[in-house]
């Protein structure tokens, strides 16, 4: 139908569009187990709607009785009849090809159209704006990017939705839309989360019926913070992950949910993406004495609880090496279209300077540091090893990330300069953002999702920040058999030779990175759990830690990341990893003279800290 491309945050009802709701979940109608490209259909029977006369000449009887709106009807019986005047009745342009081939050719024409951008924002621009309805980049339309707002704009904006992004054929729509009111996602850091149930007029196994969403935080007090740093500090990652399912749904050579909609505004920053659900078996609650059937899916697993996981973790991490390995392989070998660019690697682009620290002001490092010195050892000492609070201990962890500081630029173009180490990829592959199963035999296989900042990186980048939310035991104890699972499965699936000491040098030293990273972050830790709290919190596992605090993971990761990189930095020799750095290769390989004592703590040569 014709209409305004509207949206909004939802100020119209359903009613007032069009949409009839469903009065109840019991209406709904069960959806294939998708397991991503593979379907699991036992059970599940799908109830038809009206009187169903099965003749393909009564077709148009089925859409008279059928459930929705009369404008979509009136559509659908005009497009029908005049398919049975030329004796098409059962024409379906979508019969003929597999489910593959579906989303192949959706993502196709995708590509094909013209290249779309986006373009950096301020924190003005998301703090004036987020409560605007704008047009999305990709589709043009207005859209919900709360769940008050989706289940206001009802059916008929969902049946629009999915028709502009080709997900739904246009002789179907979209009939009911239920809510869930049970079920609440606060796993992660960077987006909100919520579920609801469709009903088609047209059902079909190919259709899912319980669907997924993802939208920006609110900016409220206590996702504020969450909100700002996705939607400007990490900018564009919402847009490239919205990208990722848009135009790589087909190509991708691993397990994702099916894409139904998705979209972003350059405007205000407000975004929604609309998948099949992942049918986790136990959504309710891990039970670990529970058998799992062939197929069933585990979890949901959460960052930083590895302990959760039915297996030994070290299968887990394997498997998502493979994953890992598969996709940059892939795309080494053209196998995966990509138009949103690669990393620099002219040095002008990363402004290096032998005479100046490339980060931030040594002044202003050093006291962050010691803020979160003061945190580990101090407020939150029972989480952490003894020897933070050794001077020993804190000279040279405070030595080695101001060092860290000074080189920030070079290390940067460093990990981007050899492009057989840079490839496409996840760059935040946790085992939460995995669903996984094993097959009648056991062996255990996933699918991945969560493409926020899915782009071309550094690979052992993105190795680490898979491994930083694991249990750091096991993750020392393994790093060697991961690195060398990764490098040679990346050979194996097309990939180049990669050396197994470089891969392990900057997987180090990204550790080192995402400790700075958290060190910012301990502030915001502190606000969350005020440092009175931490008085009676003994270990990680206090629920003023391990829960979901203000519905997302970020206490808990900042407290989980900083125990991890520091046991890097003492256990795995990180502070002699990065003199190892400086020495053969922005010394030996570089010709350079390494930065100055002068250089490293007051930011420039011969100068007073800044």
């Amino acid at each position: 139908p014709s209409r305004r491309r509207r949206g909004g945050g939802g100020r119209r009802s359903a009613t007032q569009r069009g949409g009839r709701a469903m009065p109840d979940a019991r209406n709904a109608i069960p959806a294939p187990r998708a397991l991503g490209e593979r379907s699991i259909r036992g059970g599940d029977k799908l109830r038809p709607d009206g009187l169903n006369w099965h003749k393909p000449e009564d077709d148009i009887l089925n859409i008279l009785t059928g459930d929705g709106p009369w404008n979509y009807k009136a559509i659908q019986v005009r497009r029908q009849a005049k398919l049975q005047a030329f004796g098409q009745a059962d024409s379906d342009p979508w019969a003929a090809m597999s489910q593959q081939e579906r989303k192949a050719a959706r993502c196709r024409a995708e590509l094909e159209r013209p290249t779309i951008t986006w373009s950096p924002i301020t924190l003005d621009v998301v703090k004036q704006n987020h409560f605007r309805s704008a047009p999305g980049l990709f589709y043009g339309l207005e859209f919900p990017w709360t769940a008050q707002g989706l289940s206001e704009l009802g059916p008929e904006w969902l049946t629009e939705a999915f028709h502009a992004a080709k997900t739904l054929p246009e002789d179907n729509w979209i009939t009911g839309l239920v809510m869930e009111k049970v079920i609440k996602i606060t796993a992660g850091n960077n987006a909100a989360k919520f579920l609801f149930e469709v009903k088609y007029a047209r059902p079909s196994p190919e259709l899912h019926t319980k669907l997924f969403a993802k939208c920006c935080f609110p900016m409220t007090p206590a996702t504020q913070t969450d909100r700002l740093s996705s939607s400007v500090y990490k900018q564009p990652m919402d847009f490239l992950e919205l990208n990722t399912y848009r135009c790589l749904e087909g190509s991708l050579p691993v397990n994702t949910p099916k894409f139904y909609f998705g979209d972003i505004s350059n405007e205000t920053s407000n975004w929604v993406l609309i998948t099949e659900r992942v049918l986790f078996t136990e959504i309710h609650g891990i039970d670990l004495s529970k058998e799992m059937k062939p197929f069933d899916i585990e979890g949901p697993y959460d960052k930083c609880k590895d302990w959760m996981l039915r297996g030994e973790d070290k299968e887990y991490y394997l498997l998502l090496c493979d994953q890992h390995a598969r996709i940059a392989a892939a795309y080494k070998q053209g196998k995966i279209p990509w138009n949103y660019g690669t990393p620099p690697t002219d040095p002008a682009a990363y402004a290096m300077n032998p005479k100046q620290a490339t980060g931030e002001s040594p002044t202003l490092c050093r006291t962050k540091l010691q803020s979160a010195l003061r945190f580990m050892s101090e407020t939150a000492a029972p989480l952490y090893q003894p020897y933070l609070s050794e001077e020993d201990f804190q000279n040279r962890w405070t030595d080695t990330m101001l060092k860290l500081n000074a080189y920030s630029n070079e290390l940067r173009y460093w990990k981007m300069k050899e492009q057989d180490y840079v490839s496409l990829g996840h760059g935040n592959l946790n085992t939460d953002n995995a669903y996984f199963w094993r097959d009648g035999g056991g062996q255990l296989d996933c699918g991945i999702f969560d493409f926020g900042g899915f782009g071309v990186s550094s690979l052992p980048h993105n190795l680490w920040w898979m491994l930083n939310m694991a249990e750091i035991d096991q993750v020392m104890h393994n790093l060697d058999t991961y690195i060398e699972a990764f490098v040679s499965r990346y050979k194996e699936y097309g990939g180049p030779s990669l050396d197994l000491a470089t891969v392990r040098m900057m997987v180090i030293i990204t550790a080192l990175q995402n400790t700075s990273m958290m060190v910012a972050a301990v502030p915001n830790t502190l606000k969350m759990c005020p440092a009175k709290e931490w008085a009676t919190i003994k270990d990680r596992h206090d629920p003023r830690v391990a829960s979901n605090v203000d519905g997302k993971s970020t206490l808990r990761s900042c407290v989980h990341v900083l125990n991890s990189t520091t046991r890097i930095f003492e256990e795995l020799s990180g502070g002699a990893v990065l003199e190892q750095w400086v020495q053969e290769v922005y010394v030996g390989q570089w010709g350079k003279a390494a930065k100055s004592e002068a250089v490293i703590n007051t930011g420039q040569e011969g100068g007073t800290a800044r």
